[in-house]
C-alpha cells in the first residue's frame, strides 16, 4: 500500500503544483471570491515562473503517494514567525491526512517559531483544517484583490 511521502518541491513538480492549485482554489473559492479574481490570483500565485522562483527559494513542499503530487504547502520564515502563503491539496481525492502532514512539515521548517495563516473569511475547507490541527483565530483583516473587497482571519498556531 502506498504511503504519503512529504518532501521539498522540486522542478519536476511544478505542472502538478499548478494542477493541485487550480483545482483547489476552483473548489474553495466559488460563492467567496468573482471568477475574475480566482484567475488573476491563480495566474499571479501559479505561473510556472512564480512556482520556479518559489521552489529554488526552497519555500514549496510537496505531499505525494505513488509519484502523483496530492498537495502542496508555500511557507516561509518572516521575522518571528512561520507564514502559510498556501495550504492547497487536490480536492478529487488521496490521504485525508494530507493537510496535516503538510503543516507537520511547515511547522518543522523552525521549530519554536509560532505559524500564522491568512484565510479568507468563510472557506470552510481550510478554517476547519486550520482549527483541526490546533490553529486558533486571530484579527481581521481587510483586503482588495483585484479590485473585489475581500475580508481574512489570520489563524495562528503556537508552538507547545
Amino acid at each position: 500500500m502506498p504511503t504519503v511521502q512529504v518532501r521539498r518541491a522540486a522542478r519536476g513538480d511544478l505542472a502538478s503544483i499548478g494542477r493541485v492549485a487550480d483545482a483547489a482554489h476552483w473548489a474553495a473559492y466559488p460563492g467567496l471570491l468573482e471568477p475574475a479574481t480566482i484567475s488573476a490570483l491563480l495566474h499571479r500565485d501559479f505561473s510556472p515562473g512564480s512556482l520556479r522562483r518559489r521552489t529554488l527559494e526552497g519555500r514549496l513542499i510537496v505531499a505525494e503517494e505513488a509519484g502523483r503530487v496530492l498537495g502542496f504547502a508555500d511557507a516561509v520564515v518572516e521575522g518571528d514567525c512561520i507564514r502559510l502563503v498556501t495550504l492547497a491539496v487536490d480536492p478529487e481525492g488521496g490521504d485525508p491526512g494530507t493537510a496535516g502532514r503538510l503543516l507537520e512539515a511547515v511547522r518543522a521548517r523552525a521549530q519554536g517559531l509560532p505559524v500564522s495563516a491568512d484565510v479568507l473569511l468563510g472557506c470552510l475547507l481550510l478554517e476547519g483544517c486550520l482549527e483541526a490541527q490546533g490553529f486558533v483565530p486571530g484579527e481581521i483583516l481587510n483586503l482588495n484583490l483585484f479590485g473585489q473587497e475581500t475580508v481574512e482571519r489570520r489563524w495562528w498556531s503556537v508552538p507547545a
